[in-house]
């Protein structure tokens, strides 16, 4: 199907262009789409923002998220969407609606080693495509890309070629061998296919950035969790009195905004969030104590309804069982809570590790082709790299200090961590963060504002640390830093019924039964080998100690 060059120049109106796509391209930074030197300098942050910032002043972590999100909305609306449109892509299979959420996310089609040993896989356009890496006698790589059997004259092909030190975004609409220099680390590089058009995909980042940075879940919570949440009768109402709360009960929280619903997703909970009420042991005052974005704090009863009293923010108590309440030692737990924890970070160093356990089935699969293209170890390598490049003290709080933990070193950025892993480990990087929390880690954090090197406790790992001070747990051995809100309310020593506390919608944690709670005993080494996935053929399927 070979399209005269001189044809293809008048479609496209712009014949330069056309004759690149013809040529090997040695230096891919001419021929890219994107690379990462360009998607550094527009989410630096010196970039200029525009974005409203729903957790501004809260933590500089969420600030820089909320900030990263509205970056990479600001560049697919002006770079993305205006490259696209010089491409000429009529393939029709645009995702559309509710199937556009993450529909960027590419899949991984090969990890190339520098070898020439050719990978063949099928792409969206190309049925028949090629690649591999061949060491160059000057220490770099030559990429080889073939691409065959067009399904259309007008359909183009997006190939992501990258590692954790660099990445670039390669098109092609003609058959034919492309060759591209690659001087960056070579010992692996991997590649991406899209799986729809550079314009449906910059559309797709326009829309899940408007909804990690929103309230507009339903339409999430519906199509990719499977959730549904009705309108309370009496919203903002609280359900039971102070005086019948016991310690040791917990809250689970399902906050109806967009990084919320995208945890329950990826976790495989109702909740996105937990904490337990405790008592002072002198006054014996109720106090709701918690790990959240803030830090580690405790609230009276009557602070607790108020804050973030809006619609979208839904609490249920959880109760223990009778006999785990009447056992239940508050005083240790509150003890351990104000000498440990209270005044700490919140634990952004290892949020992201609570929930990966396992080499493939935590990273969520999308829904828009029926589950077959799902998040990566590698897509995430690609991503960590660049977050170190743009910003070295986040990715340095958010990944590599934990990962240096798993690995047995220190002080190693993540392109170094990313190298040793490969070299050391079975199954390479991609084995890092299925390694365990350990408890007794700690990292650079602050206690009432001063640095310290001290404990990481999210709000599921700091509730599984009071309800292990208190009995609940008995003498099993364990790691509350593994465990996610899932972990908590999913164990059998909790009871119904529940009573809602505040929010407009009612959160009902009986049903679906994959997400039940206290569906699963309390057992040694438990949360930490499971899986969090939905796939064409489950639902959240767990092993009996997850």
């Amino acid at each position: 199907m070979k399209i005269p060059t001189w044809t293809l120049a008048a479609f496209l109106g712009a014949a330069p262009t056309a004759a690149r796509l013809l040529r090997d391209n040695m230096d891919p930074a001419n021929s890219a789409l994107f690379t990462s030197k360009t998607m550094e300098d527009a989410f630096a942050p010196s970039a200029p923002e525009t974005i409203n910032l729903m957790a501004a002043g809260v933590s500089p972590v969420t600030d820089w998220i909320d900030e990263f999100i509205g970056s990479f909305k600001s560049y697919a609306s002006s770079k993305l969407l205006g490259v696209a449109s010089k491409i000429i892509d009529t393939l029709g299979d645009s995702i559309d609606g509710k199937d556009m959420y993450f529909n960027f996310i590419p899949k991984h089609v090969a990890t190339l080693k520098p070898d020439g040993q050719w990978h063949h896989y099928k792409g969206r356009c190309f049925q028949d495509i090629k690649v591999r890496s061949t060491l160059q006698s000057d220490g770099t790589c030559i990429i080889e890309a073939d691409y065959r059997s067009a399904i259309s004259w007008t359909c183009a092909e997006y190939v992501l070629y990258g590692n954790v030190d660099d990445f670039h975004m390669q098109y092609k609409i003609i058959r034919g061998t492309e060759t591209y220099k690659w001087t960056a680390n070579h010992e692996k590089v991997h590649v991406f296919d899209l799986s729809t058009s550079l314009s449906n995909a910059a559309q797709g980042v326009i829309k899940t950035a408007d909804f990690l940075l929103g309230r507009d879940v339903d339409e999430f919570l519906e199509h990719f969790n499977h959730l549904q949440f009705d309108k309370r009768s009496n919203p903002g109402h609280s359900d039971i009195a102070e005086e019948d709360i016991h310690p040791g009960d917990v809250v689970m929280v399902t906050n109806l905004q967009g990084q919320s619903a995208a945890i329950m997703w990826a976790g495989g909970s109702i909740a996105s969030h937990t904490l337990m009420f405790l008592r002072e042991p002198e006054t014996q005052k109720l106090y709701a104590i918690e790990s959240w974005a803030g830090g580690v704090r405790k609230l009276t009863f009557e602070e607790y309804l108020k804050d973030d009293a809006g619609w979208y923010n839904n609490g249920v108590l959880v109760p223990l069982k009778k006999e785990l309440r009447e056992s239940f030692d508050n005083d240790a737990a509150w003890k351990k809570f104000t000498a440990e924890f209270e005044g700490n970070d919140y634990g952004y160093s290892n949020f992201v590790f609570t929930s990966v356990d396992t080499l493939q089935s935590n990273y969520p699969c999308l829904p828009m082709d029926n589950y077959q293209t799902c998040l990566t170890w590698e897509f995430v390598e690609v991503a960590v790299g660049l977050v170190e490049r743009v910003k070295p003290d986040m990715a340095q709080l958010m990944f590599a200090q934990a990962l240096n933990h798993r690995l047995g070193t220190e002080g190693l950025t993540l392109s170094e961590i990313i190298k040793v892993a490969d070299a050391k480990l079975e199954g390479g990087s991609a084995a890092l963060p299925t390694f365990p929390e350990h408890d007794d880690w700690t990292y650079d954090t602050h206690r009432n504002g001063k640095p310290v090197e001290g404990p990481n406790r999210v709000c599921s790992a700091l509730v599984c640390e009071m309800l292990r001070a208190g009995g609940a747990l008995g003498d099993h051995e364990l790691s509350c830093s593994e465990f996610t809100p899932w972990d908590i309310y999913s164990m059998d020593i909790f009871t119904t019924p529940t009573y809602q506390l505040k929010g407009d919608y009612a959160i009902d944690l009986t049903k679906p039964d994959a997400l039940r709670l206290g569906q699963k005993p309390v057992t040694d080494d438990m949360a930490q080998k499971c899986e969090s996935i939905i796939t064409a053929d489950s639902y959240y399927k767990r092993a009996s100690e997850c």
